[in-house]
């Protein structure tokens, strides 16, 4: 029989496979606020779906918190977080962010977490843990939130500089620790590298020195994922970037899967839907989509996963009937 670990690591490498990987990854807002929470939430998905990799859902804000961002915490699994205090209101404060400790407060908390489920699901299990790229923090700080953080990129370019420098030291530290603590690799996520909202050039600025410099410190780790979040995404900008796979949602404007593998060279992670989309499906239509999306990447250098998180409160009988699809037998 062939193991979780085999199944995916062959997936990645483009190798025939018994049946194409998959998993899906939600948030349970009222769970993920402890090490604890966040664990036994991972491990009762992991038991309910029996899926081949495991993304666990860390809190979004977890990353903000370490330069001080302070939130409600939610007691409904569907019902986000309410922030209190963002620390950060204009360029004098952004110039003022330092590097923090990488194995302290909320990200100690991660990786607490990550070592529990490491030594709950074994070696067998591949488990992929979020970073965010420093850009993508930027907004959780801001009181402004992303439309502050896109006027300070061109107003404040050198302030703005400054604190991706520090979020980068801090989250390349926090990336090899990530592997100490059991991980096979990042889910390495950016979200403001869309058409709508900056340029290839500011992506070139703004985003890819400090991603790269974050990459570099797991390179070693077997299964890397990089995720482009958003319609339009520019694309372009990561095709050399150093991961084992790709992931994004195949939306008008956005590669389709065999598109983006070609271009990238790499394994891709997809063909399901994510929020809010994945709330108009039916169990059929979620297996059909599944098969879809095996059938047009010929079960080579897939893993079927959605285009982002799914809906907290998504009915589980159709994610059984899409791991059902996937574990269909296919002819040789």
């Amino acid at each position: 029989m062939t193991t979780k670990r085999a199944r995916v690591l062959a997936a990645l490498r483009g190798e025939p496979v018994d049946r194409v990987p998959i998993a899906f990854w939600l948030h349970n807002f009222a769970a993920e606020n402890s090490a604890e929470g966040l664990a036994g939430e991972t491990l009762r998905l992991a038991r309910t779906f029996d899926w081949d990799y495991l993304k666990p859902q860390s809190r979004a804000q977890c990353f903000a918190e370490m330069w001080g961002l302070e939130y409600r915490a939610s007691t409904d699994r569907a019902v986000p977080f309410t922030v209190t205090r963002a620390p950060i209101g204009d360029a004098a404060a952004l110039a003022m962010v330092e590097p923090a400790d990488p194995l302290a407060g909320s990200l100690g908390e991660q990786l607490e977490a990550l070592r529990l489920i490491r030594a709950a699901v074994g070696p067998d299990t591949p488990v992929i843990w979020t970073v965010f790229s420093p850009l993508m923090v930027m907004p959780f700080l801001m009181t402004g939130g992303r439309e502050q953080t896109l006027s300070l990129m061109r107003s404040a370019p050198a302030a703005l500089e400054h604190a991706l420098d520090a979020v980068a030291v801090t989250l390349r530290a926090y990336a090899g620790a990530c592997l100490d603590a059991g991980a096979d690799g990042l889910f390495y996520a950016t979200n403001l590298a869309t058409r709508s909202l900056t340029t290839a050039a500011e992506c070139r600025r703004f985003q890819r020195p400090y991603d790269l410099r974050i990459l570099a410190a797991v390179e070693r780790a077997p299964f890397n994922l990089l995720h482009v979040c958003g319609e339009g995404a520019l694309f372009d900008e990561f095709l050399d970037y150093p991961v084992t796979a790709f992931s994004w949602a195949t939306v008008p404007g956005n590669p389709t899967l065999s598109e983006g593998q070609l271009r990238t060279g790499r394994a891709v992670v997809g063909g399901l839907p994510g929020k809010p989309d994945i709330a108009g499906f039916t169990g059929p239509a979620l297996a059909g989509r599944a098969r879809s999306a095996i059938a047009e990447m010929r079960g080579r250098r897939l893993l079927l996963g959605p285009d982002c998180s799914i809906n907290p409160d998504t009915p589980e009988p159709l994610l059984h009937a899409a791991g059902a699809a996937a574990r269909e037998p296919r002819p040789a």
